[in-house]
């Protein structure tokens, strides 16, 4: 067998993936393509003109008046406006050892300032819409310069990009059965460009093969650009590799590495600042491989991206499986057919209006001579009082008939025509959901009844909102897996952003001395595990609104029990306001608020608070008092004194007295015992058992 160079294993390599990409595709676009035309269909029905009377339904009118009063539209509208109302976010949450509250809240204010900076809500709606009109959508997230105008910047950031008619570009692997396609091996994602782009790009030979389409379009349109299509194509590898634990003496903590991304610096690193190896084990390993091709070959090998997750998030209008097939469907799917029917019976209306607009006479000739016929002709405009008519006379020259000999009546509504016009609107407005009511204001309807009777309306949006919230917490789950590879650099400062859009800055694997006076790393994304929890929140402004009247309401609740309090609440309230002029008052409000420490200070204004303490002189009355505190303080301190002085000479005095009294007694002692002794020695003279007694006590 030849040799092969390898070169020539590389590029034999290539043509393998190509070929089975295209073989992977051609499998999913067979299989999806009916319910992608559908989910086309039923999106160009809710809003590019004259698509209600596509299809068949052109046929049958061809040549017959087409009206479109298109009542779908506004149930979807509806959901809408609902969405953006309530937008979803993005919560990480430290779980078990190694994550704390601190890296979330970085991660948090990083992922916020990440979407601000591209857009990220533009790519959201955009794919909100498709899933609520034709029953999918899907966005994606890709790794990008932080400046790519710097040649000194290399790092790099997070970008979310929108996918545009995600139902004719994005196909995930067949056998993933989860919502969020979490569990997909392969996806493809169809990208159109202009022939001008690509040639400038890839050159006029890679142009003669677009990727196939894969979709048979149920329409025609006269007018497209000239495009050639060209397919990401993401592939997840599991392989099974030994992973390396490393521990940290010092700090206790861990770190993981894979064979494939452990080498000599890394050990080397590693082994300085400390870390030793604890032990090894064998794991699965799983990267994703992504690649650029046209018809006939790889146009590009990205290799393996950040993170390990497929960066497409899909979401779903209503999905479902039948007959092991994945089925979705928006909100327009079961409305198109009534709205077809009342489309075709107001066209019926208007072409038979138009046909007979008014009632008009019906003369014999002889009765309407040349000028009568212009007095005629011009009735209407000139508004005449009334009209000539000549009669028809016999041949005598009597007459024998006056007036019109008859009339053209205006055709009248049948009755089945009129019952089917208000049939087909009530089926639309309950399909859709278009005319709810619930934006009327009724006379005598509390509060609370309007506001159940709101739930019970947004309820037929529910899962619409639900299977979003799943595709956001989606989003946040890739985002993580690509954050750890994207922001790992020692020292680094990235941008974040509050909840409430304030800006702010962060230090990635920021080293610091906890409570416990413990060595720790903060901000470093590799190490814990985190879960992503997706919130539906209302709008920025009704929440600052239900804030404001809230605290209002609840500071005149306590403004007589707690004053403090009620101060409080009336400050959080005015700093949730919004209105014309009320920025100079909020500034004023926050300097107050920071006073009696209801909020935190930013870095800012805690540089700001402690530059003016350290510049501040006391004033006169400051003065005072600080004199009057030292003067006091010198009083309590000789006071102190004192009193520890006089418990001495307390002390002493007793020790003096004590001394004493021990000398006193041991002198009454020694008078005792002489006499004891004189006394004895006379009896002993007299008495032979005191004799005895005292040699016995003697010996």
């Amino acid at each position: 067998m030849p040799d092969v160079s390898p070169q020539e294993a590389k590029e034999t390599a290539r043509a393998d993936v190509h070929q089975k990409a295209l073989r992977l595709f051609d499998n999913i676009a067979y299989t999806l393509q009916e319910e992608r035309a559908l989910s086309l269909q039923d999106r160009r029905f809710a809003f590019i003109a004259g698509a209600q009377f596509e299809d068949a339904w052109y046929q049958q009118f061809e040549n017959s008046i087409m009206v479109e009063i298109n009542k779908t539209a506004a149930g979807v509208e509806k959901i809408i406006n609902d969405y953006r109302q309530n937008r979803i976010t993005v919560n990480f949450r430290g779980v078990g050892k190694g994550a704390d509250e601190d890296t979330a809240d970085t991660l948090d204010g990083i992922f916020r300032a990440d979407a601000y900076r591209c857009k990220a809500q533009q790519a959201l709606d955009n794919a909100f819409e498709e899933a609520v009109t034709g029953g999918f959508g899907a966005w994606r997230l890709r790794v990008d310069y932080e400046d790519e105008f710097d040649p000194e910047n290399d790092h790099m950031r997070i970008v979310t990009e929108a996918i545009v008619d995600a139902d004719q570009s994005v196909f995930f692997d067949l056998n993933a059965k989860l919502y969020d396609k979490s569990d997909a091996r392969h996806c493809f994602v169809i990208t159109a460009m202009s022939r001008d782009a690509f040639v400038e790009e890839w050159g006029e030979e890679a142009a003669s093969s677009s990727w196939p389409e894969g979709m048979v379009k149920p329409y025609y349109d006269w007018y497209t650009p000239d495009v050639i299509r060209v397919a990401e194509f993401y592939e997840v590898e599991v392989t099974s590799e030994q992973l390396w634990v490393y521990r940290n003496a010092l700090t206790d903590e861990e770190q993981r590495f894979w064979t494939s991304d452990l080498d000599a610096d890394l050990k080397e690193e590693l082994r300085l600042t400390g870390w030793t190896l604890d032990r090894t084990r064998m794991g699965k390993h799983r990267r994703v491989h992504k690649y650029l091709m046209c018809g006939s070959a790889i146009l590009q090998d990205y290799g393996y991206i950040a993170g390990d997750q497929i960066p497409i998030v899909p979401v779903y209008g209503q999905r479902r499986f039948v007959d092991n097939m994945e089925r979705v469907q928006g909100h327009v799917r079961k409305a198109k057919d009534p709205q077809r029917v009342y489309n075709a019976q107001i066209s019926r209306l208007t072409e038979t209006a138009a046909y007979a607009p008014i009632e008009r006479p019906i003369f014999d000739p002889e009765q309407i001579d040349v000028n009568l016929a212009q007095q005629w002709a011009t009735a209407n405009i000139d508004r005449a009082p009334y009209s000539l008519a000549k009669a028809l006379r016999d041949a005598d020259g009597n007459p024998v008939h006056l007036g019109p000999t008859g009339k053209v009546e205006p055709p009248s509504i049948p009755q089945p025509l009129a019952a089917l016009i208000q049939i087909t609107a009530n089926d639309i407005r309950e399909l859709t959901n278009a005319d709810d009511g619930a934006d009327e204001v009724k006379a005598n309807i509390s509060a609370e009844a309007m506001d159940i009777a709101a739930t019970r309306t947004d309820a037929k949006s529910g899962v619409y909102m639900d299977n979003m919230r799943q595709s956001v917490q989606r989003w946040g789950e890739i985002y993580l897996s690509m954050a750890r590879d994207v922001y790992f650099e020692d020292g680094r400062e990235v941008e974040t952003l509050g909840p409430n859009g304030e800006d702010g800055r962060a230090v990635l694997l920021e080293p610091y001395t906890d409570e416990m006076g413990r060595y720790r790393i903060r901000n470093d994304l590799s190490r814990g595990r985190y879960k992503v929890i997706s919130d539906v929140t209302e709008a920025t402004a009704t929440r600052r609104d239900k804030t404001v009247k809230t605290c209002f309401a609840g500071a005149q609740m306590v403004g007589q029990s707690d004053p403090e309090l009620a101060q409080a609440l009336a400050i959080t309230a005015f700093l949730n306001m919004d209105g014309e002029g009320v920025d100079d008052l909020q500034k004023w409000l926050r300097r107050r608020a920071l006073q009696i420490g209801l909020v935190e200070p930013t870095g800012e204004e805690a540089r700001q608070l402690a530059q003016a303490a350290q510049s501040q002189q006391p004033s006169a009355q400051d003065q005072a008092l600080i004199a009057v505190a030292a003067k006091e303080a010198a009083l309590a301190e000789k006071a102190q004194a004192d009193t520890a002085k006089s418990k001495a000479d307390t002390i002493e005095t007793l020790a003096k007295a004590q001394k004493i009294r021990s000398e006193t007694m041991k002198t009454d002692a020694e008078a005792v015992q002489a006499a004891n002794e004189a006394a004895l020695s006379s009896v002993a003279a007299r008495s032979p058992l005191i004799q005895g007694l005292q040699g016995y006590a003697s010996f």
